[in-house]
Parts: structure tokens; C-alpha cells; sequence
């Protein structure tokens, strides 16, 4: 049954893609626009920084002076410490690769990872301030806002599904033997070339499909349809559905909309989700390792809730 679904969804996308070539054509030269514009320019850097941290071993380093604060709050080892600093300062899918690194080399255990991998693997302060705050909302305190949030959510979830004593790599081995700095700047660069296609690859086939979805009208019919049941503005409705497949189209789709509670909501929502795209980038990454992604999909979506009420909440107070 699921072969037959995804044979028959294979077949529409192929179809879609001959009944309009040009909407196909221009919908991939944006997302290629936005990976030469955004993506690679801010994600390449810190791919590069953190797989360099990983390989010279300052990340052992770093894990042991987080351990304690680590261990009180989200119940993991010092490692898992380092990864959700990293996922908050370096943006998707940053987390889950320095995460999917710690599981390679044996320093977290394969349910600690898949705990990890809920609360870490998070939207960075770049995109948010400068594409959300700025960009839609043309206020870098309302980003800064939403940033706040977004780190808060990300706390509450990493509470909230954090690893019991018998998932957590109490004893797992972190005295890693460290790599030349030689060694260690080529792996990084070659790791995060890899990574970096991968991620652009995925952008620019979701930007396909949120094309042809527009062109065809599903997206109009859905959002109407939103409107007219939760009495939404229309331009609110769209973005939803367009945040829910990708993270860049979502927060681009609101603008014009104003800084009220309800559309912070919808964007700290959106910035909590991620998109689809992202889900599919981050099982990019972890393609080399045994970490399970069913409890990461379910526990994304709650942080996004939890993003969403807090960014409501908040605004209804300050803004």
C-alpha cells in the first residue's frame, strides 16, 4: 500500500512537472537563488567550524564544562550539552549533523541522540532576526523576540522529552583521539561540501512543488478554506500551508503581514516546524548513522506548538 502511494505521488509530481515546465523551470532558478544567496553563505561556514570542532576534539573539551548544567536540565551528557548550543547558534539542519558526528564517533548513545535530536536541531539567529524580524516584519527586536522564543520552546521540549537514566551515555567514551589540524580542515571541507548540495538539492525540489501547488490552486483552495473555518486573513492561511512544506517560502510568504500576536504565533510556529525540507535534510544527515527520526517528526511539531503559545502570549504582553 504505502508503494503504491508513493509510486502514485511520483507520478503526479512527473506529470506536474510536463504540464508546466515553466512555472518548474523558474520555481527551481528561485531556489537556486536563495541556496547561492542565503543558504550556502551562512550554513557552509559553520558546517565547516563544527565538524573542525568535532574532529580536533575541542567538543570533548566543551561537553565536560557543560556536563553539570546539562545533566540538571535535560538529563544528558556533556556532548548532548554541545550539541544544542550548536543547534540554536548554527540553524538547520546544523543540529542533527553535529548530532549524527557525537553517534559516529560513539560519544552518544543511540537514544540519547534520538532525544537530542528533538530539542537540538533548531532554527539559528541569522534567519530569524534577519529573514522573520527584518525581512517580514522590518523590526530586528521582533526578531530578537522571536529568537527568544524559539530558544525557550526549545528548552521546554528538551525538558519535556528528555533521555531517562537507562537512554542517557552516562559512560559512553568522550576521550576521543583527535585528528591533525591538517587532517581535520579537510575532512570538515569535504563533509560540509556534501552536506551543503545535499541541503540545496532538497531546497530547490520543494520549491518545485510549492510552484506547481500554487500554479494549480491547491494552495489558494486550502487556504481559503482555513479562512473561512478559523476566520484567518488569507495571506495567514497561505503562509501556513506553504511554512508546513518549506521554511524559507513559509516566513517569506507573510509578508504583509502586521507584528499582531496572531501572525508572531504563525511565525514562531513556522520557525519551530521547520518545513518538511528540513525534516528531509536532516535525514540527509543522519543517513550514515542507526538514529530513528519517528519521535524527532511527533516531538517537533509539539516544540512548534509550544514556540507558538509562548510567541502569542508574549506579544500580547510587549507588542
Amino acid at each position: 500500500m504505502k508503494k503504491s502511494i508513493s509510486i502514485a505521488c511520483a507520478l503526479m509530481f512527473f506529470t506536474s512537472l510536463v504540464a508546466y515546465p515553466d512555472i518548474a523551470s523558474d520555481s527551481a532558478a528561485e531556489g537556486l537563488k536563495m541556496c547561492a544567496g542565503l543558504i550556502i553563505p551562512t550554513l557552509f561556514p559553520f558546517f565547516v567550524a563544527t565538524k573542525l570542532i568535532s574532529e580536533l576534539g575541542f567538543a570533548q573539551w566543551l561537553g565536560r564544562v557543560f556536563a553539570p548544567v546539562c545533566r540538571r536540565l535535560f538529563n544528558v551528557s556533556g556532548s548532548g550539552g554541545t550539541a544544542f548550543i550548536i543547534g540554536v547558534t548554527a540553524g538547520y539542519p546544523m543540529g542533527a549533523s553535529y548530532i549524527a558526528s557525537l553517534r559516529e564517533k560513539g560519544a552518544v548513545s543511540k537514544k540519547e541522540a534520538e532525544s537530542l535530536l528533538i530539542f537540538c536541531n533548531n532554527s539559528g539567529p541569522s534567519f530569524i532576526i534577519g529573514a522573520a524580524g527584518i525581512g517580514v516584519f522590518s523590526s530586528s527586536a521582533i526578531g530578537i523576540f522571536l529568537y527568544a522564543v524559539h530558544i525557550i520552546a526549545a528548552v521546554v521540549g528538551g525538558i519535556i522529552f528528555a533521555p531517562n537514566d537507562t537512554e542517557k551515555s552516562e559512560n559512553m567514551p568522550l576521550e576521543l583521539k583527535p585528528h591533525g589540524f591538517a587532517v581535520s580542515l579537510t575532512n570538515a571541507i569535504k563533509s560540509s561540501v556534501n552536506a551543503c548540495l545535499s541541503i540545496c538539492g532538497f531546497i530547490i525540489a520543494f520549491s518545485v512543488l510549492t510552484g506547481i501547488l500554487e500554479k494549480t490552486g491547491v494552495f489558494a483552495a486550502a487556504a481559503k478554506l482555513l479562512s473561512a473555518v478559523f476566520g484567518m486573513e488569507l495571506i495567514w492561511s497561505r503562509a501556513f500551508f506553504c511554512g508546513i512544506l518549506e521554511l524559507g517560502n513559509g516566513i517569506g510568504a507573510m509578508n504583509g503581514l502586521g507584528p499582531e500576536p496572531l501572525n508572531l504565533a504563525l511565525a514562531a510556529f513556522i520557525l519551530g516546524w521547520g518545513g518538511v525540507s528540513v525534516h528531509f535534510q536532516t535525514l540527509s544527515v543522519l543517513g550514515k548513522t542507526d538514529i530513528k527520526t519517528a519521535r524527532y517528526i511527533i516531538g517537533r511539531f509539539i516544540i512548534a506548538l509550544i514556540g507558538s503559545a509562548l510567541a502569542l502570549l508574549g506579544a500580547a504582553v510587549m507588542f
